[in-house]
């Protein structure tokens, strides 16, 4: 992944690096390397997105880019009604480990296109892991894909094309692999101001980005005395450089990553003429 800035960089440093199945062609080594790793971000966000996607009236919703889409796993959750387990606990079959990238692809789509349909929204996947969001794309999990990077100079006419009908942005973990670049280019394509939640681990400062979306209108909140578990770290180098970045970050670890994983803060950024009710009123936990 590619880190967005300075500030980002050094909360990273100490991070374990799982580029290896971030893009690979099927999404086996990421379900069973994080699903060891007591993977809980994405399930632990669900509720909150849900009852997001409610306050804005589901008419509202009719596009959703997730940043950082990866495999698709939140578009799974959302438009299926699934969880990380129940879709983790299928690459745990023998005979799923005996498939070719091809067949995992072709039965991945056969299964999900025998699911109902919880949400009727359509999905951007974005992200930079190109064989990742094709896979998402192939097995009809999100809609549409943008792979450029939009931590860049620039943006193509068919990415702005893309987004510029979007309603909402989700995030659960790209907030510090991205900056304030990517979301200002994509509230700028936008032809109406989009509401971003996002999860952001809290050794991430979001104080750039929450300048760069009030330039477009934006109101940013976090959610307070809310903290959701991520993920458990994998040894104590990545335990202790967390606890480390967190202190500089102005947080206390104890009770949190003290015990052993990262957690994310929520915050949503929305419209000013938008606000019915403070974040803190919406009761999403």
């Amino acid at each position: 992944m590619i880190v967005a800035n300075e500030a980002f960089d050094c909360a990273n440093e100490t991070k374990a690096k799982f580029d290896d199945i971030y893009d690979a062609p099927d999404p086996r080594a990421y379900y069973a390397t994080l699903d060891a790793l007591d993977y809980q971000i994405p399930t632990n966000a669900k509720p909150v997105f849900r009852k997001i996607m409610s306050a804005m009236g589901h008419e509202r919703v009719a596009k959703i880019v997730d940043v950082g889409c990866s495999y698709g796993i939140n578009a799974a959750m959302l438009r299926y009604d699934l969880t990380f387990e129940e879709i983790a606990q299928r690459y745990r079959r023998e005979a799923s480990h005996t498939l070719s990238v091809a067949e995992t692809i072709i039965e991945d789509a056969r299964v999900y296109g025998g699911l109902s349909k919880e949400s009727d929204s359509s999905f951007v996947g974005l992200d930079v892991a190109r064989q990742a969001a094709g896979y998402a794309d192939a097995v009809g999990l999100v809609d549409e894909v943008v792979t450029e990077d939009l931590e860049e100079p620039g943006m193509s006419d068919n990415s702005v094309s893309t987004l510029e009908d979007v309603d909402l942005i989700i995030s659960t973990g790209a907030i510090g692999y991205v900056s304030e670049e990517t979301l200002g280019k994509i509230a700028a394509a936008a032809k109406r101001p989009p509401w971003i939640a996002a999860f952001v681990l809290r050794q991430f400062p979001i104080d750039a980005i929450a300048e760069r979306l009030a330039e477009f209108g934006l109101v940013t909140e976090k959610l307070p005395g809310a903290t959701f578990a991520q993920r458990r770290f994998r040894d104590d180098a990545e335990r202790n450089g967390a606890i480390e970045a967190v202190r500089t970050a102005g947080c206390n670890p104890q009770g949190l990553e003290s015990d052993g994983y990262f957690h994310a803060e929520f915050f949503l950024a929305r419209p000013a003429g938008e606000i019915a009710a403070p974040i803190v009123d919406m009761k999403l936990i």
